[in-house]
């Protein structure tokens, strides 16, 4: 079996001694010998002035979520990669759709499995840009990284529930370890870069505890106004800003790694609150719609669920992991469920398996 993964940029030059989170499962197949695991990534260069000017202003308003001519392009640039393989695993909305329609003109062969992430969080915009949304979600087999989208993807597009997997992502527990000494802890940290991020909301409930240290990490610019107890740090996955070992032991003496989001139908967070429960630090976390964590990560029990933009709320919750110790059994939690690097992979092969046999 040839199986190729294909990523939208950033993940082959990564530290191979670093954690797989965000290969989604394929370091762990590549470690297999009965498959032939394949890793690719999208090529950074721009699509060519024709159709990233012509097409683009054209047909822009008629492509999927989160999908652009550029990446439409780019992805038809990657096709003579592919060719031979028995499957192709997507792991990007725009990857997963551009190769999608590549697909649907007869151009890729194999069975598309294509990770979805974000594509409710826009739009429509017309009637001729969903049908044509809902024919390339039918070339692929739709996988999503918790059920918090599906009844919506389902709603816009008319797909049946059954057309689409959850694949519950996970985080590499052989790297997100717990540390030798559990009791030194202390703090409040907050990691993340996407949109979603709210870190308004956190700030004030920072300026509500003068008495406990901040430390946000993010590529986000710092505002001006900066209570003296938060500390504001570049952080970027791509760049690693913060190297992931380095991550690892802030998660390892954060008293509280906290997530603040937006609300938002997509899930959100997933990476550092499972990151931060794996290395053992309580976490609170912004229930949104988008929330992932189902009946395995529980409210009070592996997690502090807080409302969003309740700066009070979170104040609290911060509070309540601190002084009594709450919410430090998740890893106990996720590892059962398979909420893990590996638990992803196997997943994602046996829904490989059931598209190639």
């Amino acid at each position: 079996m040839k199986v190729a993964f294909v990523y939208a940029g950033g993940r082959l030059g990564r530290d191979a001694q670093g954690p797989s989170d965000f290969f989604y499962g394929a370091r762990e197949l590549v470690r297999r010998a009965d498959w032939d695991v394949r890793l690719f990534e999208i090529d950074q260069l721009p699509a060519d002035a024709l159709t990233g000017l012509l097409a683009g202003r054209l047909f822009s308003r008629y492509l999927p979520p989160r999908t652009s001519a550029d990446w439409i392009a780019r992805c038809r640039r990657s096709l003579p990669q592919l060719r031979g393989c028995d499957a192709v695993v997507s792991t990007s909305t725009e990857v997963s759709f551009g190769l999608s329609l590549w697909k649907s003109l007869g151009l890729l062969k194999p069975p598309l499995v294509g990770i979805l992430c974000g594509a409710v969080n826009y739009p429509i915009g017309s009637e001729m840009r969903r049908k044509w949304t809902a024919n390339l979600l039918t070339r692929m087999q739709p996988v999503l990284f918790a059920d918090s989208e599906k009844a919506e993807l389902c709603r816009r597009f008319a797909i049946h529930p059954e057309k689409i997997t959850t694949g519950w992502f996970g985080v590499d527990e052989s790297f997100w370890q717990l540390p030798e000494d559990r009791g030194l802890r202390n703090g409040v940290l907050a990691v993340g870069n996407d949109g979603r991020r709210d870190y308004a909301t956190l700030l004030e409930s920072a300026r509500m505890l003068p008495q406990i240290s901040f430390t946000v990490i993010t590529r986000i610019s710092a505002p001006n106004d900066l209570s003296s107890n938060v500390q504001w740090r570049r952080g970027d996955w791509h760049e690693q800003a913060v190297s992931d070992h380095e991550l690892r032991e802030l998660y390892q003496r954060a008293a509280c790694v906290v997530v603040p989001l937006k609300e938002s139908p997509q899930p959100s967070g997933q990476s550092v609150a499972m990151q931060a429960m794996m290395c053992g630090a309580p976490v609170a976390h912004t229930k949104t719609a988008g929330w992932w964590g189902a009946e395995v990560i529980r409210d009070g029990k592996e997690v502090l669920l807080v409302p969003p933009a309740d700066p009070s709320a979170l104040a609290e919750a911060i509070v309540s992991t601190i002084s009594d110790g709450l919410c430090r059994n998740a890893r106990e939690a996720l590892i059962p469920a398979k909420w893990t690097a590996s638990g992803f992979a196997d997943r994602i092969r046996a829904l490989i398996a059931s598209k190639v046999n």
